[in-house]
């Protein structure tokens, strides 16, 4: 039974609103005299046709399959974070003291978070207990939307998966007052709606942005997602037979976030990139610089291990370029599947040990003006408070360490 409530629409609708480029889709909800209401989250299912991949892929085919209960899934999850982090030498991390940092606190943040680098599942899985503890002490701001399916005994969510997956988080940590979720009940959902959130909120990888740019294409053409059954990534891939209608591409290109047209083309040819590649490339938010050189490899299983060599190295695209290019793919593979390094430049975290006293020494060389351009160009302003928290917490350690000494 749901319960009505009228706290949070005009939040959800002014967020939506500042989208911009969604002024028809805007006039449908405001025009509905849609209403809050509170739904359990056991009548909820995610949308599997979204681009945005919250769960690890396994265990989401588990859940969306009806294999695993939300509990399992985030119990499961749990469980793949604590071994990731104990193949990277670093404690699992403290999810209870997590819950209950207040995210207005401003106070060092080194007693919760552990030591070293996160890696991609605990990272994700973060942002779920971050999104949950938001909640905790300030309040669904905004609701999620969802469509009634199965003659209104279910719902399913058009926005706003992540805030779902936080409420469910909450329930099994706290239990009471966190069963239900506060909702829009849309009459029909909205891809474009759906695109404007996740455009909107923290950015898209490569490959989930490859699925948005496909379930957009697919909508103009008026192919929609067949929900009675698994929603295979060949579904995606029929975005690669159709071309933007006459007159579409340059709101299609705004809902992906205002991407050229260049753009547009290269995200596209990412979708002939194989599953497992896919997949890879999703948890580790590999970018599209980086991925449209596997497009050159013709061998999908070389395309894989390629992947792979490239996530364990994190190589940079120019070398990918290089690689690919000068036809070096097998001896690279080799090198990587064997533990031989290939290429002299150091992984993720070791890379910039060696390479900071030289970045550092090249800033007042440097026009910072140019510097905040791109920065601001590259990342989303909460990605950026969040890198700027960081770097205050090295220059006290520095600071720290020279008086020491």
């Amino acid at each position: 039974m749901t319960k009505r409530r009228s706290k949070g629409t005009r939040a959800l609708l002014e967020e939506m609103g500042d989208l911009g480029g969604f002024a028809e889709t805007m006039t449908e909800i405001t025009g509905a005299g849609l209403k809050v209401v509170d739904i359990v989250l056991d009548r909820i299912r995610p949308d599997p046709a979204q681009p945005r991949r919250v769960l690890p892929q396994s265990i989401r085919q588990e859940f969306l399959a009806g294999h695993i209960n939300a509990r399992q899934a985030l119990e499961r999850w749990e469980a793949q974070v604590a071994e990731e982090a104990t193949r990277n030498g670093r404690p699992r991390p403290d999810w209870k003291a997590l819950l209950e940092r207040n995210p207005e606190d401003r106070s060092d943040d080194t007693g919760v978070d552990a030591p070293g680098i996160a890696g991609p599942e605990e990272e994700l899985l973060r942002a779920i207990v971050s999104t949950a503890a938001t909640i905790r002490y300030g309040g669904q701001v905004s609701p999620i939307t969802v469509s009634e399916i199965e003659s209104g005994n279910y719902y399913r969510i058009e926005t706003g998966e992540r805030r779902y997956w936080a409420h469910h988080w909450l329930n099994t940590w706290l239990s009471e007052g966190f069963d239900q979720i506060q909702c829009i009940v849309v009459e029909r959902a909205s891809p474009w709606r759906q695109a404007a959130e996740n455009t909107s909120r923290e950015r898209l990888s490569a490959m989930a942005m490859a699925r948005q740019l496909a379930t957009l294409l697919l909508d103009l053409h008026d192919i929609q997602p067949d929900y009675a059954q698994a929603i295979p990534n060949d579904w995606y891939r029929q975005a690669l037979q159709h071309r933007v209608p006459r007159g579409e591409g340059e709101r299609l290109r705004a809902a992906l976030g205002g991407i050229s047209r260049s753009q547009f083309s290269r995200i596209q040819a990412l979708l002939e990139l194989p599953d497992a590649v896919w997949e890879l490339a999703d948890r580790h938010r590999v970018e599209e610089k980086r991925l449209r050189y596997l497009l050159k490899i013709q061998d999908d299983a070389l395309q894989l291990q390629a992947m792979k060599a490239i996530v364990a190295s994190d190589l940079s695209a120019e070398r990918i370029q290089q690689i690919v290019e000068r036809g070096e793919f097998d001896e690279f593979v080799e090198g990587a599947s064997s533990g031989v390094p290939v290429s002299r430049r150091p992984a993720g975290p070791d890379r910039l040990v060696n390479n900071w006293s030289r970045l550092v020494r090249d800033v007042p060389k440097t026009d910072l003006d140019q510097v905040v351009d791109q920065w601001l160009l590259d990342e989303k302003p909460d990605d950026i408070r969040k890198q700027l928290s960081t770097l205050r917490k090295l220059l006290d350690l520095v600071e720290k360490r020279i008086e020491r000494d």
